[in-house]
């Protein structure tokens, strides 16, 4: 089964070799599946992204996507839990 983001999804894309976070802007459906705008945390905008398409310069890695968001969430559990700790003392 392919992976499929949402507007606003935050995911992981190679660009020409270098990882890049970036954020789903657009989503539209093609014969070949989805089809992504990203903007990237570098300002720029990479239009005709698809997931794990590495036979291209430009792709969602969703391995990458799937570890740094599991990430990201475990960070902000443990910050919350931090908070929820020094509110209660």
């Amino acid at each position: 089964m392919a992976v499929t983001y949402q507007k606003g999804d935050t995911v992981v894309v190679e660009v020409y070799g270098n990882r890049r976070v970036g954020t789903i802007v657009e989503k539209s459906k093609t014969v070949k599946g989805f089809r992504y705008l990203v903007n990237t945390e570098d300002g720029r905008e990479h239009e005709d992204v698809y997931v794990d398409s590495n036979d291209v310069t430009v792709y969602i890695d969703s391995r990458l996507t799937k570890s740094f968001v599991n990430h990201q969430n475990q960070t902000n559990k443990l910050l919350d839990d931090a908070i929820d700790i020094a509110n209660n003392i």
